[in-house]
């Protein structure tokens, strides 16, 4: 199950010599040859694909989404600042995509694209809550539509019918930066 090289843009390989944090998303579409993989094999895949050692580059793995025809992992490179007790709250991180589909392809997303995946990963965290560590995973090919028990945010709506947020106290020692 090889795939020659993706080419490498310019901007791509600039961003990853650079070795600033970075978050990479994978689509792995069902009609790729590695939709079987398991998500450690993708994560060894696509760091091969940008040319990075996964251990070197701290590849941190964060959330998987699957969807019919498409199942999404996210995760960081060189992301030392990361930490689980206040992943919920959006970071402004660059965004790889690396597309293995019919035409895999391998670029540096948008603002708009690099934004809605940002807003995602933050959102995994908080809806998974504080019982939960990465990396997260959200099932969207059942009937069922995915529900979070114990999430870290909840909406409060006051007697004057304004709504907040209310963040739920974090349990002791969840400060600790995530290591996997």
């Amino acid at each position: 199950m090889e795939l020659q090289e993706l080419p490498l843009e310019r901007r791509v390989t600039d961003m990853l010599q650079n070795q600033n944090p970075t978050r990479v998303v994978v689509f792995l579409r069902k009609k790729s040859p590695f939709y079987s993989l398991s998500r450690d094999e993708v994560m060894v895949k696509a760091c091969g694909s940008l040319g990075i050692d996964q251990v070197k580059s701290r590849a941190k793995l964060l959330t998987i989404w699957k969807c019919d025809r498409l199942t999404i992992f996210a995760f960081d490179l060189w992301y030392d600042d990361y930490d689980w007790a206040t992943a919920h709250h959006k970071v402004d991180l660059p965004v790889l995509l690396v597309d293995y589909g019919k035409r895999s392809y391998v670029k540096v997303a948008g603002h708009e694209f690099q934004d809605e995946v940002n807003t995602f990963v933050a959102r995994q965290h908080e809806l998974h809550g504080w019982d939960a560590k990465p990396p997260y995973f959200q099932d969207q090919t059942g009937p069922e539509v995915p529900t979070y028990g114990n999430p870290r945010c909840v909406m409060v709506v006051g007697e004057d019918g304004t709504t907040r947020r209310a963040v739920k106290t974090p349990p002791p020692g969840s400060t600790s930066p995530y290591s996997s």
